[in-house]
């Protein structure tokens, strides 16, 4: 199992709507709001590498409003 910290940016739409929309995700265990260079930051799970990249983070970008992510890898 793969955890990491998606870092997300997004443009003038309400964060907290995002937010929500990520939640629907079932990899994404939890969203926070953030200030600074990063709107969003959400914590996903995955079964693999491939997994988190071929279908976790595809969905994450497909959402309205998303213009930027930065994944960071946690070691478990």
């Amino acid at each position: 199992m793969i955890t990491s910290y998606i870092l997300i940016t997004t443009e003038s739409r309400n964060p907290i709507l995002i937010a929500q929309d990520l939640t629907y995700l079932e990899e994404v265990e939890n969203v926070h709001q953030t200030t600074g260079a990063y709107n969003l930051v959400a914590r996903v799970s995955a079964k693999n590498m491939i997994e988190l990249r071929e279908h976790t983070l595809k969905k994450i970008d497909t959402i309205k409003g998303i213009t930027k992510t930065t994944t960071l890898l946690i070691e478990n």
